[in-house]
């Protein structure tokens, strides 16, 4: 990250876009970018071929140079991104292409923090230039809250007012936490208009954000310090925890189980579709959780009430040693009334059968009435519906306590599970040709590198520190056994040794944490002071408590603590420390 001041304002850059634009400490934007979504909604990075900086102590000026990639590989962009003494700083951009392309969505976007203005006066500036007075959302909105914008303003805890001035396009916003981003993201073209364009050669795309503060400056920079965990005295329940299972024979075999008894799950959870091999698959998951004394749930998608049974048919005989069975449509968002009434034809005991989406919490938030017909409702996450660098998935497991909140809400007392919880999307279901929807890395869609790596382990601990915090989840699945995508490595090694380089049976860091957890059923809130540099999953048991401390950063840290009896504590860069507490006491 580079760090740049315009100003009153200090904010970041990094790979083309601006980040955390704050006065003192207060974040005022959390980011600025350009963004090509292809016809399947997919988003494409940009290749930065150039940067040309002349930054001074209070202002900078930046021109970057890029190249669209994918679909758009042969559109050529120009960033120029300014700061002034006075606070205002530009981000604008043009771009022409050589070659026709489509795209669904390819403009400048701007993210406004969760945090401090959910429930928070605005004032926005519609494109015809009449001034509305509106709020941003409190409970996550389901559609766009705000629409035809050409400028949005709210006034900073300091009572100075930050105004934002968009060029170039009709802006709109939507409430990004439906995806379990920690922001509220305005962009460009209108969602009502119809999608996919072409991008033409010969057509010039040009647009400009404007960031501006008016009022009485507060102190510009604020001081670098210790991170501080503020813990409360309450203990809360945590949630079952569980993990997924492939139908892949291979992960099927019991002897690849060794250990996992070790772990704190409860349960595992098997995904089916009318082209699984249903009644061997069941019977194998058996054989795997009856050796772990863990329960079985089953997830089926099908594509009508009809193939629904056909698919339960062949293991209605098994389903005392099941314990519930997620029913899911592969054409619906969420799970319609039919299927829950051919499932429950079927198995005769409502009480196993649990609704709602096997996509992302949107769903079920535009679709509250999926809850009405069902005892349990189900929601699934990922941090990288948007965005796929290690800031944004680090913010992300903050809102996922949010979203587990509305999530209760809209259940109206019923259980709730999410599930699976994964790093990546398991596949893309906005895709209108999924042949074309190709990978943006070396490995497929659904896999990500970080799987093996310390930060996996460290996004989980805090996923699951918000989700408890929430008390509102019943069950919680995350990611799969075996594998690139699970939390061991098969016995028989990589799919694909060189661009995921782990070993035959290698266990992953995340691992460690489900081994940690083992034995604890409470954790205590806890809040860093800075939560994108250092935060902290505090568990309990009846005999003893435990801190799970995370260092998202590249170098040491110093944490301190309050409202708990414990020392500072110094951590190395990129890690996760676990320390036993003895003789704790709320202070």
């Amino acid at each position: 990250m580079r760090k740049l001041v315009a100003g009153p304002l200090t904010l970041e850059y990094s790979e083309g876009s601006l980040w955390n634009i704050s006065n003192g400490s207060e974040e005022a934007i959390r980011r600025i970018y350009l963004v090509f979504q292809d016809i399947n909604w997919t988003s494409r990075p940009f290749v930065i071929k150039d940067e040309i900086w002349d930054v001074a102590d209070r202002s900078f000026s930046a021109k970057i140079k890029a190249q669209g990639s994918h679909d758009a590989k042969d559109l050529s962009v120009e960033l120029e991104i300014t700061g002034s003494e006075s606070g205002e700083i530009t981000y604008g951009f043009s771009a022409s292409t050589a070659v026709s392309f489509m795209r669904n969505r390819l403009g400048l976007c701007l993210l406004h923090p969760i945090a401090g203005l959910a429930g928070r006066e605005c004032e926005l500036t519609k494109a015809d230039g009449a001034v509305e007075i509106s709020r941003f959302p409190d409970a996550i909105s389901p559609n766009q809250p705000f629409l035809n914008l050409s400028g949005i303003s709210h006034k900073l805890q300091s009572g100075q007012v930050v105004s934002v001035n968009f060029k170039g396009e009709i802006f709109e916003s939507e409430d990004h936490r439906n995806w379990s981003d920690a922001s509220y993201k305005t962009y460009c073209t209108p969602i009502s208009l119809p999608f996919p364009a072409q991008v033409t050669p010969g057509e010039v795309l040009s647009q400009k954000i404007t960031i501006s503060i008016s009022g009485e400056h507060t102190t510009a920079i604020s001081k670098n310090e210790s991170a501080v965990i503020t813990v409360g005295a309450e203990e809360i329940k945590l949630p079952e925890i569980g993990l997924g299972l492939s139908e892949d024979p291979a992960h099927l075999i019991v002897s690849e189980y060794a250990g996992f008894e070790d772990l704190a799950i409860k349960h595992l959870r098997l995904a089916l579709n009318g082209n699984s091999q249903i009644r061997s698959a069941v019977e194998k998951a058996l054989l795997v959780t009856q050796k772990l004394k863990i329960d079985l749930d089953l997830a089926i998608t099908a594509d009508s009430p009809q193939q629904l049974q056909a698919i339960l048919q062949p293991i209605a005989e098994l389903k005392d040693q099941v314990r519930s069975f997620y029913i899911f449509s592969v054409s619906d968002k969420t799970a319609p009334l039919g299927f829950i009434q051919a499932a429950e034809e079927l198995l005769g005991d409502k009480s196993k059968i649990i609704g709602g989406t096997d996509l992302y919490f949107t769903e079920l938030n535009r679709n509250q009435g999926s809850v009405d017909f069902v005892d349990q409702v189900n929601f699934s996450i990922n941090p990288q519906v948007h965005s796929f660098d290690d800031r944004t998935l680090i913010q992300n497991t903050a809102t996922q306590k949010v979203i587990s909140t509305n999530a209760h809400r809209i259940a109206k007392g019923k259980k709730v599970s999410i599930g699976p919880i994964t790093l990546r999307p398991r596949y893309n279901p906005n895709a209108t040709q999924p042949d074309k929807d190709v990978s943006n890395t070396p490995l497929p869609s659904s896999v990500d590198a970080r799987q093996r790596t310390w930060l996996a382990e460290g996004w989980t601990a805090m996923s699951i520190r918000s989700i408890a915090e929430s008390e509102s989840i019943s069950t919680v699945t995350y990611f799969e056994t075996l594998g690139w995508r699970g939390i061991r490595e098969i016995s028989t090694g990589s799919e694909d040794a060189l661009n995921f380089a782990s070993k035959a049976g290698e266990e992953f860091p995340v691992w460690r944490l489900f081994k940690h957890l083992k034995g604890f059923t409470h954790a205590r809130p806890t809040a860093s002071s800075l939560p994108e540099l250092v935060d902290c999953l505090i568990i309990t048991s009846a005999e003893k408590t435990e801190a799970i401390l995370v260092n998202f950063s590249t170098i040491e840290q110093e944490v301190k603590f309050s409202g708990i009896d414990l020392k500072p504590q110094t951590l190395t860069p990129e890690s996760v420390t676990y320390l036993e507490i003895t003789g704790v006491a709320n202070v």
